[in-house]
């Protein structure tokens, strides 16, 4: 019930242009050296937006108990390319949410080329903080750790993250069906309801 009162808080409807409002709060836009493009506004708002939303898509996933580290923890990697700026703000947020069903949450921020070489055990979710991460690097990433990846910029969720954003005239989360059955991801019944999902 918890994670349903959750999952209903975080799906507020809200237009798209609610994403343009609070525009600073995160510094405006700023460069990613990997990509050469810039972080703009309404991506920094999708990522805001999917901070909220993460902890509601990671909770409903089945069996979320069974990746607990052997101190109960649930570790949660912020994988990002190019500057961590994002990356280390969007893990003090993920951090102070405390609990996902009751077990501590541990976030830890990796690179894109550390997490290429993550070895077990892996984590029981990953969310994406930078854009322009290839499709190939977010599919191998599902599949070879058997995990979450939970990526809210536009794009990705089609090019092969599990779980992301869908925004239309409200906010959803949004579920690559075939993506989460290669990553033996399942989610439970009452998110599913909920969520868009992309074949």
């Amino acid at each position: 019930m918890a994670i349903r009162r959750l999952l209903l808080l975080a799906l507020v409807r809200l237009p798209p242009l609610a994403l343009c409002l609070g525009a600073g709060l995160w510094g405006g836009l700023h460069a990613d050296p990997a990509s050469g493009e810039p972080l703009w506004q309404e991506e920094e708002q999708r990522l805001r937006v999917g901070l909220k939303i993460f902890s509601a898509v990671l909770g409903a996933v089945e069996g979320i108990g069974d990746r607990a580290a052997p101190d109960g923890a649930i570790e949660v990697v912020v994988v990002h390319q190019g500057s961590a700026d994002a990356a280390s703000q969007a893990a003090l947020d993920l951090q102070a949410m405390g609990q996902i069903q009751g077990r501590p949450l541990r976030i830890k921020t990796l690179t894109a080329k550390a997490l290429d070489n993550h070895a077990e055990p892996a984590p029981a979710g990953i969310f994406v903080a930078s854009t322009g991460v290839p499709a190939e690097r977010l599919r191998a990433w599902s599949e070879r750790l058997r995990t979450l990846v939970f990526s809210p910029f536009a794009g990705d969720l089609e090019a092969g993250a599990v779980a992301g954003l869908h925004i239309t005239d409200q906010i959803l989360p949004y579920v690559n069906r075939a993506q989460a059955r290669r990553a033996g991801v399942r989610f439970k019944a009452f998110f599913l309801k909920v969520a868009r999902q992309h074949d």
